[in-house]
């Protein structure tokens, strides 16, 4: 891979490695528990929905996490905010260890997501640093395979740990996972050269100044929309399977587990295919393909279930599988198209990238929440209309960047 004029120190792929075990503290921070979703409701003595909220709540300290470890990164360099991050989720992680309600869930797994976000934002601003057009999006494509891993492992491994020692167990994996990251990140993580500001009352100014750059780059924002839109949809599915697939359907946890990885090893399957394609194909191009099999899969999904009620299962997997396996073809495209922009504000950008993803995330989790009515209608009617409002806004807002490729 070839790098930007930032000096690079390590081996690319081992910083691609490094950031994939960072980014990968998300999925298992939101995939490892979801099979203990009854256990944990049992024991702290609450309805399973309240549980569900914690994917929400994680999500909503996510966004903000973002939006702070972004903007004070481009001041105060990558390094020193992701270990800042990654020291914040590892506390509050241990917290989780020793909780007695569903309130102080939600609450430590709000303060956990606020570190975790500010650590993993800054891995797209890292990329930026170094890499540029598609050899970025081939760095995101090769961090994104390696973190597939995770979301690949989390269930089976969160139903093996739980099977050992209950679901807390879960939380103290967690904590020892956080620590190897923190130590590796304090050891191995570059830091490009930037010029580093104290923090003083000018800082808000120009936090706000980038954040205004970022808004008001109309093209950029459909690619940020589609991003947030594609991941809303499958946070719906996050948020809902445990009871569509072991409530309605019957699946053991084991079984759950399994079916959860059909849909990452798709993903992991698209997105080789993203890498290969990035040979001669712009990023931008590729990640359409996703766009058009998200929505199709869909609809598809919506017609069947509003039409039979309760599929055959495997219908539904399948198509379940090729909605979030397209993931493969609009993740790292997506966000590469849109740092493409911001060349001198690339901690800012990421930022608002995440936190919007994150919080319109935790928004349709929430709302999935509330209309959640004990049938198969909501979860497909939920992801179809996320991916609708990401490739309506991506062809208001963005069309012209393929409109001037065209001249």
């Amino acid at each position: 891979m070839k790098a930007s004029p930032n000096q690079l120190l390590i081996n690319p792929h081992y910083l691609a490695l490094l950031l994939a075990v960072m980014v990968a503290i998300m999925p298992f921070s939101t995939d490892i528990y979801l099979s203990s979703v009854p256990e944990m409701a049992t024991s702290l003595h609450a309805p399973i929905y309240q549980v569900e909220r914690s994917l929400s709540s994680f999500m909503f300290g996510v966004a903000l996490g973002q939006l702070l470890g972004g903007a004070l990164s481009d001041i105060k360099g990558r390094k020193v905010i992701a270990m800042i991050g990654l020291s914040i989720y590892l506390l509050s992680a241990i917290a989780i260890i020793f909780i007695d309600s569903a309130g102080e869930l939600l609450f430590w797994r709000w303060i956990q997501a606020l570190g975790g976000g500010m650590a993993t934002v800054t891995v797209g601003a890292t990329v930026r640093d170094f890499f540029q057009g598609n050899e970025a999006a081939r760095m995101f494509a090769t961090i994104g395979i390696i973190t597939l891993a995770a979301p690949l492992a989390a269930p089976m491994l969160g139903t093996a740990l739980a099977a050992l020692g209950g679901w807390r167990i879960i939380f103290i994996f967690l904590v020892v996972y956080a620590l190897v990251v923190l130590m590796c990140v304090w050891r191995f993580m570059p830091q490009a050269k930037m010029d580093f500001q104290p923090l003083d009352s000018k800082i808000f100014h120009k936090i706000k100044q980038n954040f205004s750059v970022v808004f008001h780059e109309r093209e950029a924002l459909g690619f940020m929309f589609l991003q947030t839109a594609a991941f809303a949809a499958m946070f719906v599915f996050l948020t809902e399977s445990s009871f569509v697939y072991m409530n309605i359907y019957g699946l053991s946890a084991h079984q759950y587990s399994w079916a959860f990885a059909a849909n990452i090893i798709t993903m992991m399957l698209f997105n080789r295919v993203t890498a290969y394609r990035l040979r001669t194909t712009p990023a931008r191009n590729i990640l359409l393909s996703g766009v058009f099999l998200q929505l199709g899969c869909n609809l598809l999904l919506t017609m069947v279930v509003w039409s039979m009620d309760r599929p055959p299962f495997f219908l539904l997997l399948a198509l379940i599988m090729f909605s979030i396996g397209s993931q493969g073809l609009i993740g790292s495209n997506t966000q590469a198209c849109f740092m493409s922009y911001f060349r001198k504000i690339g901690g800012s950008a990421n930022a608002v990238l995440g936190t919007m993803q994150f919080l319109i995330a935790a928004i349709v989790g929430w709302l999935t929440t509330l209309v959640h009515n004990g049938s198969t209608h909501v979860m497909p009617t939920m992801m179809l209309l996320s991916s609708s409002c990401g490739a309506i806004l991506l062809w208001v807002l963005s069309r012209s960047a393929w409109q001037k490729k065209l001249k």
